[in-house]
C-alpha cells in the first residue's frame, strides 16, 4: 500500500514527476538517449523539490540533466505532486540555479552516468492510481527504512560501490566461465586422460589443446582405437568411461558442452569398437554378501585364516571395518580413504536398557560421503549396540581399539568399570567422551617402521587399496569363486534395507536421490522370490531360492600357487626380457662404472633405469600371479562338482571335517580370541555372558599390541629353537616367553655372549610387541645381523638420538648411532661395523 504524505512548500508551486522516471532506470536511461540537449534547468511550471527529497533522488539523475523541453517531451510531469513546503526550498532553488548554468554535456557521457545510477540503485516500484497518478505521497520515514534496507544512504559513496563492481566484472570476464566443481577423485581421473590425450597427440605430431578444443568426432574416435592398441582394454565399459572422462576434460579445457552431433556420433562408437577388438560387453555381476556369509568370513579371518598381518591391530580393525560396511550400507570411502572415520565421528553411550547391566550404544556419523549435484550430503547417523552373537557385535572390536588407544577422557581401564557405571535417575544416558588428543584421530590407522619396529602409526590412516587386498585374499581364503569387492556388502544390506524401509528411508541410507538409481547400479538380476509358489500356489520356499542365490563356495578351492605354477610365471617370455635388460643395467653399474653394489651407484643414471626395470619386473610379476590363481581357482570350481559326483559313484564319500581339529597359532592371545569368539552362549545366564564379553574385550585389546613373526623369519628357524607348544581345549599356541628380570642397576661391565645369542638382534630380542620366533631368531651369518640392525633400526634413527642399550642385562645409556656402535663392539664384543 502507499504511504501518503504532503510535501508542501511555501515558494514553490506543486511539482509532477513521473514514477517511472524516477524509479525505473531502464526507462529513464532510454528517455535520456532519445534527448538531445540535457542541462539542467527550471521545470515548465517552476515548481521545485524539496533539499532533502532532493539528495535523496539525486542518484537518479532524472533533474540536474533534463531541460525543460526534454522533461515535457519526455512525458516527466503529471505523475507524481510534491507540494510541502519547506524552509530549505529557497537553498535547493539556489542549487538549482547554480547548476544550471553548467555546459551541455556530451549525449554518451549523460548515458554513461545514467546507467551508472541505475547499476548502483536498486528500482522500486510504487503503485500507482488509475490516472497514473500516486494513491499518497511518499513518507520521510518509509524512505529512510529502504535506505536501511538496502544499506544505501544519503552519504554512501556510490562511485566507490561502482567502482568495486567494475573491478569484479573486469575479473570475472578476465578469469572466463565459472567451471564445475568435481571431486578429487573426479579431477585424478581427469589429470590421467589428459596424460593419455597428449601422448596420443604427440604420436600424431598435433598440439593437444588445440585438437582437444576443434572437437572433431574422427580424431576422438581414433583416440579410442589407440586407448585400446596402447592398454589391455577388455571391457566395453571401459572404454565408455574413458570416453566420459574425455569429455568432462573437453568442457573443462574449453569452457563450453561437446556439441550434440559429436555426442550423438561417439555414443555409437562402441558397437564399432566391440566386435572389431572382441571387447567384452557383459555386465558385471552384482553380488551380494548377506549376513550368513559375513559369518563366513569372520570365522575364517579369526580362526582359520593363517596370513599373517603386519600388527595384530589390522586383524582387529578388519572385523570391525567388515561389520560397520555391512549394517551401514555404506560406501568404504566414508570409513577408509582419504577422510578416514574419526574418534569424534563416534560417540559412545551407557545406557539403562531393560537387562539388568547397562548397555553400551554407539552412534556412528558418516560425514564424508560421496558428493552428489556438486554438493555433499548432509551427514548420516547410525547407532550400534551389544548384539548377542558376539563375532557379529561391532562394539567388542570398536572397545578393544579404544582401551588400546587409551582414548577415554575419564579414568576408565577396563571393560568392567564401564559396566560397574549407574545411571542417576536425572539422565538418560552416560556419554563416554574421548580426549582431546584422540579426537581429531583416525580409528583404522596403518602401520610404520620405527627404531623400535613394526608400530601402530598415531597419525597415519589405513588406505583403502591395503583393505581392500585383505578383504580379497580372505575371500579367497574362505574359497570363494567371486573376487570379493565391499560392493557387495552394501548391495547385500541395500536389499535388506529395501526390504524393511520405506522408499524416502532406503534413499537415506544408500545416498541416492532417487530410487532409479539403486534400480540399476545395485539390484541384482536374480530374483530371490520364490515365483513358482507365487503362480502354482504351492507353499513358499524362499529359503531354498535363497540357497540358490549366494554365492558360491569351497573350502578346497586353491588360495596360492604350486611350484609348477610359479616356475610357469617365472618363464613368462615378457619377464625374462625385462630380467635380460635389468642384468644388462648392473653389469653397466658394476664393470663399466665400478661400484661394488648397485645402491651405491645410487643418483647416477644408470641406477634409475635399474630401478624403473625392477618396478616393471614386480609389476609384471603380480600380474601373472594374479592372473595365473584366478584362473586356477575357476578350473577348480569348474572340475570339482563333476570329480565329487564319481567319487560319490565309485563309492568314495566326503569327509565331514574339512579342517583339523587342533589349530596352532604363535599368539597366546590369538588363541584366546578363537574359542571366546565362537563359544556357545545358550546355557548361560546374563552375568556368565557379561564376563565372556568383558573377557574378549581384554583379549583383544592385548592382541592389538602384539605382532606375529614375519615368514621371512620362520623360514630359517633351527629346530632345536622352536618353542613347545600347550594345548588350549581344541586350539594349540605357542607358549609365551618367559619374561626379562628387571635390571635394577645398570650394567656397563664387559660380558661375553653365547655363540647362539650373539647372532640374535638385541632390538628385536626385547621387543615386547614382537612374536616369540621373531624375537628369537638366529642369523646364519654375522653381516646378515649388521644388515638387519643398521636397516630395521639404526637407518630410522633421528641423529643423535638417545637410546637405551637393547642387549640384555645392559641398561646403559647411549647418545646417538656410534655411540651404540662402539659400546656393543667394546663391551658386548660384537662388531657391527
Amino acid at each position: 500500500m502507499p504511504v501518503e504524505t504532503n510535501y508542501n512548500c511555501e515558494h514553490s508551486r506543486p511539482y509532477d514527476v513521473s514514477t517511472t522516471a524516477v524509479f525505473n532506470n531502464a526507462a529513464l536511461a532510454q528517455h535520456v538517449d532519445e534527448s538531445v540537449d540535457l542541462q539542467r534547468s527550471d521545470h515548465a511550471d517552476g515548481t521545485w523539490l524539496s533539499p532533502d527529497i532532493y539528495h535523496r533522488l539525486k542518484p537518479f539523475n532524472p533533474f540536474h540533466l533534463l531541460t525543460e523541453e526534454d522533461s515535457n517531451g519526455c512525458g516527466l510531469t503529471s505523475h507524481m505532486h510534491l507540494s510541502r513546503r519547506s524552509p530549505h526550498c529557497e537553498a535547493g532553488r539556489d542549487r538549482s540555479q547554480m547548476s544550471s548554468s553548467r555546459p551541455r554535456l556530451p549525449r554518451r557521457h549523460i548515458q554513461r552516468q545514467a546507467l551508472h545510477s541505475a547499476r548502483n540503485v536498486a528500482p522500486q516500484k510504487l503503485r500507482t492510481g488509475r490516472n497514473n497518478k500516486l494513491d499518497s505521497s511518499l513518507d520521510t520515514d518509509f524512505v529512510s527504512n529502504l535506505e536501511r534496507d538496502s544499506k544505501y544512504s544519503s552519504h554512501s559513496n556510490l562511485e566507490d560501490e561502482a567502482r568495486y563492481y567494475d573491478q569484479m566484472m573486469e575479473k570475472f570476464e578476465e578469469e572466463g566461465p565459472t567451471l564445475s566443481n568435481p571431486g578429487e577423485s573426479t579431477l585424478d581421473m581427469m589429470r590421467a586422460e589428459k596424460r593419455q590425450w597428449k601422448k596420443f597427440c604427440k604420436t600424431m605430431g598435433i598440439h593437444a589443446k588445440q585438437a582437444l578444443i576443434a572437437c572433431e568426432a574422427k580424431r576422438f574416435k581414433a583416440y579410442l582405437i589407440w586407448r585400446i592398441d596402447h592398454s589391455r582394454v577388455k571391457k566395453e565399459s571401459t572404454i565408455i568411461t574413458y570416453w566420459k572422462v574425455l569429455s568432462m576434460v573437453y568442457a573443462r579445457s574449453a569452457c563450453r558442452y561437446m556439441d550434440e552431433g559429436i555426442l550423438y556420433d561417439i555414443k555409437n562408437i562402441p558397437s564399432y569398437l566391440t566386435p572389431q577388438f572382441g571387447l567384452d560387453d557383459s555386465e558385471k555381476e552384482k553380488a551380494c554378501l548377506f549376513v550368513d556369509d559375513l559369518s563366513v568370513l569372520l570365522n575364517c579371518h579369526w580362526v582359520r585364516d593363517t596370513e599373517i598381518f603386519a600388527h595384530e591391530r589390522l586383524h582387529v580393525q578388519m572385523a570391525f571395518l567388515l561389520l560397520v560396511s555391512g549394517c551401514t550400507a555404506t560406501r568404504p570411502g566414508a570409513l577408509v580413504g582419504k577422510r578416514p572415520l574419526l574418534y569424534s565421528d563416534i560417540k559412545l553411550f551407557l545406557v539403562q536398557g531393560e537387562e539388568q547391566v547397562p548397555t553400551i550404544a554407539m552412534r556412528l556419523s558418516l560425514k564424508h560421503i560421496k558428493r552428489s549435484g556438486r554438493k555433499s550430503r548432509d551427514r548420516k547417523d547410525f547407532t550400534f549396540y551389544e548384539g548377542a552373537d558376539l563375532v557379529i557385535c561391532p562394539i567388542i572390536p570398536f572397545l578393544a581399539l579404544a582401551f588400546v588407544d587409551d582414548a577415554f577422557e575419564a579414568n576408565i581401564a577396563t571393560p568392567t568399570k564401564i559396566y560397574d557405571l549407574v545411571i542417576p535417575d536425572r539422565k538418560t544416558r552416560i556419554h563416554l567422551k574421548w580426549k582431546t588428543e584422540w579426537a581429531e584421530r583416525s580409528i583404522f590407522r596403518d602401520v610404520e617402521a620405527t627404531s623400535s619396529g613394526v608400530r601402530i602409526s598415531e597419525t597415519k590412516h589405513l588406505q583403502y587399496s591395503k583393505h581392500r587386498h585383505h578383504f580379497i585374499r580372505l575371500g579367497r581364503a574362505c574359497g570363494f569363486e567371486k573376487v570379493l569387492q565391499f560392493y557387495d556388502l552394501r548391495r547385500a544390506s541395500g536389499k535388506k534395507i529395501t526390504e524393511a524401509l520405506t522408499p524416502e528411508e532406503c534413499n537415506q541410507i544408500m545416498g541416492h536421490r532417487h530410487r532409479g538409481t539403486y534400480i540399476r547400479y545395485y539390484m541384482s538380476g536374480f530374483i530371490d522370490r520364490d515365483c513358482q509358489a507365487i503362480y502354482l500356489g504351492s507353499p513358499s520356499r524362499d529359503d531354498l531360492v535363497r540357497a540358490v542365490g549366494r554365492l558360491t563356495r569351497d573350502a578346497l578351492a586353491p588360495t596360492t600357487l604350486t611350484d609348477t605354477q610359479k616356475l610357469e610365471i617365472s618363464n613368462d617370455p615378457k619377464l625374462l626380457e625385462l630380467c635380460r635388460r635389468r642384468q644388462c643395467y648392473a653389469d653397466k653399474i658394476k664393470e663399466d662404472l665400478g661400484f661394488p653394489t648397485i645402491k651405491a651407484a645410487e643418483g647416477t643414471k644408470w641406477y634409475l633405469r635399474h630401478k624403473s626395470i625392477q618396478a616393471d619386473i614386480n609389476n609384471l610379476k603380480r600380474q601373472l600371479s594374479d592372473t595365473r590363481l584366478s584362473q586356477a581357482i575357476q578350473e577348480f570350481h569348474d572340475t570339482v562338482d563333476t570329480i565329487e559326483i564319481n567319487n560319490q559313484l565309485q563309492g568314495i564319500m566326503p569327509t565331514e571335517v574339512l579342517a583339523p581339529s587342533t589349530i596352532k597359532y604363535e599368539l597366546k592371545e590369538r588363541s584366546i580370541a578363537a574359542k571366546l569368539f565362537f563359544e556357545p552362549l545358550d546355557n548361560l545366564d546374563e552375568s556368565q555372558v557379561f564376563r565372556i564379553r568383558a573377557r574378549l574385550i581384554r583379549n583383544l585389546t592385548r592382541l592389538c599390541k602384539r605382532q606375529e613373526t614375519p615368514r621371512s623369519y620362520k623360514k630359517a628357524i633351527p629346530r632345536k629353537r622352536q618353542c613347545t607348544l600347550y594345548e588350549d581345549e581344541h586350539i594349540e599356541a605357542v607358549q609365551k616367553p618367559k619374561k626379562i628380570p628387571r635390571i635394577d642397576s645398570t650394567i656397563t661391565e664387559s660380558r661375553e655372549l653365547s655363540e647362539g645369542d650373539t647372532l640374535c638382534c638385541p632390538f628385536c630380542r626385547c621387543d615386547e610387541e614382537a612374536g616369540l620366533q621373531k624375537r628369537n631368531f638366529l642369523f646364519a651369518r654375522i653381516d646378515g645381523l649388521r644388515k638387519h640392525i643398521q636397516e630395521q633400526h639404526l637407518n630410522l634413527r633421528a641423529p643423535g638420538e638417545g637410546l637405551v642399550c637393547p642387549f640384555q642385562g645392559c641398561s646403559a645409556v647411549l647418545v646417538g648411532t656410534m655411540h651404540f656402535l662402539n659400546h656393543s663392539k667394546h663391551q658386548h664384543k660384537l662388531c657391527l661395523w
